[in-house]
Formats: C-alpha cells, sequence, structure tokens
C-alpha cells in the first residue's frame, strides 16, 4: 500500500508542473526550429512586438511575416525557456533562442483566451557575450 501512495504522489509531482506551464511544448519546439507559421497559432489577433530594437503594432499575420524574416535572417538551433511567471492577470516566460550567429533572449507575454494563453507582446534581443558567459 505504501507503495501504490508513493506512486502516486511520484505521478502527481511530475503532472502539476505540465498544467502550470505558460509557454505549451508545441510554441517552444516551434520556435526552436524557426516555424513562424505554427508559432502563429499562439498569437492573439493583434500583438505588439520588439524584434532587435524596432517597434511593431502587428496583426497575426504581419506578426507571422516579421517573424519568418528574422528567422531566415537567424536560423535557429534551439530554444529553452529559462523563467515563466505570471502578473496579475497575464503569464510570461523568458528564454533563449540560439541560432547559428549567436544567442537571442526572448520575453513573451499571454493572455488567457478563453482557457488558451495567446501572446499580445513579443520581444527579441541580442544578448550580451556577458549574459551568455557571465563572471564567478
Amino acid at each position: 500500500m505504501h507503495r501504490l501512495i508513493t506512486i502516486f504522489l511520484l505521478k502527481v509531482m511530475l503532472f502539476v508542473p505540465v498544467m502550470g506551464q505558460t509557454v505549451p511544448a508545441e510554441l517552444a519546439n516551434a520556435i526552436g526550429k524557426g516555424d513562424a507559421t505554427r508559432m502563429s497559432d499562439y498569437f492573439h489577433q493583434s500583438l505588439e512586438m520588439n524584434i532587435l530594437d524596432e517597434d511593431y503594432e502587428a496583426s497575426k499575420n504581419q506578426a507571422t511575416r516579421i517573424l519568418e524574416n528574422f528567422f531566415k535572417k537567424h536560423p535557429p538551433t534551439e530554444f529553452k525557456v529559462s523563467f515563466e511567471g505570471t502578473k496579475e492577470q497575464s503569464k510570461y516566460a523568458i528564454g533563449t533562442l540560439t541560432t547559428k550567429d549567436g544567442a537571442f533572449r526572448i520575453n513573451m507575454f499571454f493572455l488567457n483566451k478563453q482557457g488558451n494563453h495567446r501572446i499580445y507582446y513579443l520581444s527579441i534581443e541580442k544578448e550580451s557575450v556577458y549574459e551568455l558567459n557571465p563572471r564567478p
């Protein structure tokens, strides 16, 4: 009996973090592969973007094209979420996109629309060498 309770508790502990996850695995995979079309499934109908210090107020379609251009210039090799959190009614996530020509920090803010998280703000900024290799 003790063994069954232990197994049950382990399953619950593993399942709870997935339920509270801000960035769905499909979205993280799409970012890591540079698939702007798949990413757009998670966009709000209109969103604000800051891509390498250029500001945009874009529709879902425009945002997709902007990201396609970004990924053409900076082909991704990997994306890792480093932090997820909640602030008031929205959720946010910070991650690192590794590309063939360097690393970029990605910030995403999500609204909850009909039970689904939709990106309403996205920023991509170049990470400095210091941020990638901090000194002790």
